[in-house]
């Protein structure tokens, strides 16, 4: 029986320490124009699919548009589900590919820069842009189903966490996953074995995938340092 722990790298909404970017206070472009009055902006397709799959290729580079002053940011993992794509550090990337998660994403150079174009950080980032999730790579077991509010509950629509998700096949050499989901998709799912690599990232906000159910459905009681999170 497969009792290894699975945890899950997800950042949450605010009260974020130094260094990292919170949600919602940063904008992916993939263009920019000196001479335009809003200087950033999305001139291709690439983040949207059709039927036959994505509509355009990613572009090459990228820019990671956000209000901060040189030199504080230190991130190794944002997330920009809305676009499916996960943006990393070249030392997550590096660890990520060590650990069997390639041939699964499209790959752009971002570059980190406030609205001015002015460079933020010296760390080199990149885009992933996901072909290929792992749902099929997990057995579920017994789901909790919920409504985050009254609204949501009268218009039919609700959530479901899985705390005892487990891999189907523990011999396989991969060790992180993405999951197609609202409730895991913003998150980059682990193995117990490449936990203290993961620790050793900046400040990653990290939670056994049993715990992390319980702060799904009451994320907003749960900030950064709360008592689930895996801490070095």
């Amino acid at each position: 029986m497969n009792t290894e722990e699975l945890y899950i790298w997800r950042y949450g909404k605010d009260k974020l320490p130094k260094g990292l970017l919170e949600y919602g206070k940063s904008d992916v472009c993939d263009t920019y124009d000196e001479g335009k009055r809003q200087k950033f902006q999305d001139h291709g397709q690439w983040m949207w699919k059709n039927k036959d799959g994505w509509r355009e290729n990613l572009p090459p580079v990228l820019y990671l548009v956000c209000n901060k002053k040189p030199g504080i940011l230190q991130f190794d993992f944002i997330d920009k589900y809305s676009i499916k794509l996960k943006i990393v550090s070249e030392e997550f990337l590096s660890l990520l590919q060590e650990n069997g998660f390639v041939d699964k994403y499209d790959i752009a150079t971002v570059k980190v820069v406030n609205k001015k174009n002015e460079s933020l950080t010296d760390k080199k980032y990149y885009a992933l842009r996901i072909n290929h999730f792992d749902n099929d790579s997990f057995h579920y077991g017994k789901g909790i189903t919920f409504h985050q509010n009254d609204i949501e509950k009268k218009s039919g629509i609700s959530f479901t966490v899985y705390p005892d998700m487990k891999l189907k096949d523990n011999s396989i050499k991969q060790n992180f996953f993405v999951l197609n989901s609202i409730e895991y998709g913003d998150g980059i799912i682990f193995r117990e074995r490449v936990l203290d690599k993961v620790l050793n990232l900046y400040k990653p906000e990290i939670y056994k995938l049993s715990d992390y159910s319980k702060l799904w459905i009451n994320k907003g009681f749960y900030p950064y340092g709360n008592e689930f999170m895996i801490v070095k």
